[in-house]
């Protein structure tokens, strides 16, 4: 990749301290997209047949606050795609084969993270929500938050990758100090909620019956991500860069 030019840089647009170098959507961007758009389909309260009856309708309204986690969580990695792409604007073959693995990863964890979120809103409300799922045995238990936490994981790195992409052609992006911070934030980010998964995924086997803390464990990401980058930040004397969040 050749450094791009002065005058393409000041033509670009700027947001947060950010140069967005990929505004203009390229093809990769417009199928990861479309990919996400597809994922948000599968997470539907009801795509087979439309209720006929207001019982029917009460029992589907189960599912609308898994829905909404479930499509919060998707669109959170959906967004934070969107800001690499806009940011950087790469269109290399790392980035296409990543990009790809993403969106493969995402239409194969579309369900583990809908049941994930079914069963951690049924233990929450005591039952009284997700009425309809079906009573799981302990060791499937055990097994949905391996698998969750393991595909946690592989989305961590890809996106972790995708900055790491950028930060190896810091020259050829001609990236500020700010954007090479942003970057490491991203990275220090992702890292942190890999690190969580692969605590829960350890844990689940070794808790038995006390299972559910291995769920839990994801509530301390409110708190584990802010100090992370805080101390990241301190660390490095980012602190004046007020752009960096």
């Amino acid at each position: 990749m050749e450094r791009l030019s002065d005058v393409f840089l000041d033509s670009c647009r700027r947001e947060d301290g950010r140069i967005l170098r990929g505004e203009d959507m390229s093809r990769i961007e417009t199928f990861v997209d479309a990919a996400f758009a597809f994922a948000f389909t599968m997470l539907v309260i009801s795509i087979d047949e439309i209720p006929s009856t207001v019982p029917e309708l009460l029992s589907l309204s189960q599912d609308i606050p898994a829905f909404l986690i479930s499509a919060t969580i998707i669109g959170s990695v959906w967004v934070a795609h969107t800001v690499w792409s806009r940011t950087f604007g790469l269109q290399d073959r790392v980035t296409l084969y990543l990009s790809l693995g993403l969106v493969m990863l995402v239409l194969i964890f579309v369900y583990p993270i809908k049941l994930m979120v079914q069963l951690s809103i049924s233990f929450l409300s005591g039952g009284s929500l997700q009425q309809n799922l079906e009573i799981m045995e302990l060791a499937d238990v055990i097994n949905l938050m391996i698998y969750f936490g393991l595909g946690l994981m592989v989305l961590c790195f890809i996106l972790i990758a995708l900055y790491q992409n950028s930060l190896r052609q810091h020259q050829q992006l001609v990236l500020s100090e700010y954007e090479v911070v942003f970057c490491k934030l991203a990275c220090l980010t992702w890292a942190v909620v890999a690190a969580t998964a692969l605590v829960s995924t350890v844990a689940a086997p070794m808790l038995g019956d006390s299972i559910q803390w291995s769920g839990l464990v994801y509530f301390s990401l409110p708190l584990t991500i802010p100090v992370a980058r805080h101390l990241y930040r301190k660390s490095v004397g980012a602190d004046d860069l007020q752009q960096v969040r």
